[in-house]
């Protein structure tokens, strides 16, 4: 994060049980996927492994090319695209992975520019079909920033169901993990 403030904006990878939340309740079943979005190290990769009918339904889309390094040196089995997440919904089209049933986002949104959250929630539009998950986790101080509320405003209409679903203390910084479904 003190390298590279504007693209990193997590102190510490996330903890095992922000992890283990993440993943917890999600039901991937052969010919659907998994996108995670801003893998960075691999904290929720590698609980979001554990969930997988087969290697060949994960595909994580990160921008910073020495986190994608890492990742496909640690998972050589999964699927690591370099690229934006405003492209996620053609990255998932240029691929033969099936279609994706839950989007894990491990990125800051409160941090992200207006257009950048807009360009996201179009690309979770055209990604997520009916009975589709969008999960994330939102640290508890950044939880009422007005950027926060502007996306959960913005995501209500695409979804059906909207969940606070826990509150993981045993993360630095703490952090609720949000559900929406389709």
């Amino acid at each position: 994060m003190l390298k590279n403030p504007l693209s990193v904006c997590a102190l510490t990878p996330s903890s095992r049980m922000l992890a283990q939340a993440m993943a917890r309740g999600l039901e991937i079943k052969p010919n659907e996927s998994v996108m995670e979005l801003g893998p960075g190290t691999g904290a929720l990769t590698d609980q979001i492994r554990h969930i997988l009918p087969d290697d060949d339904g994960y595909i994580g889309i990160e921008l910073e090319q020495r986190f994608v390094h890492l990742l496909r040196d640690r998972f050589p089995n999964l699927r690591f695209e370099q690229d934006t997440v405003t492209r996620a919904f053609q990255v998932h089209a240029d691929t033969d992975v099936p279609p994706v049933k839950a989007v894990i986002c491990g990125l800051s949104i409160s941090t992200m520019p207006v257009p950048v959250i807009d360009e996201l929630i179009a690309n979770l539009d055209q990604l997520l079909g009916p009975g589709s998950v969008f999960r994330m986790f939102q640290y508890v101080h950044a939880y009422c920033l007005p950027s926060a509320i502007r996306f959960r405003r913005r995501m209500a209409p695409l979804f059906s169901d909207y969940r606070c679903e826990s509150l993981v203390v045993r993360n630095l910084p703490p952090a609720f993990v949000l559900t929406w479904t389709r």
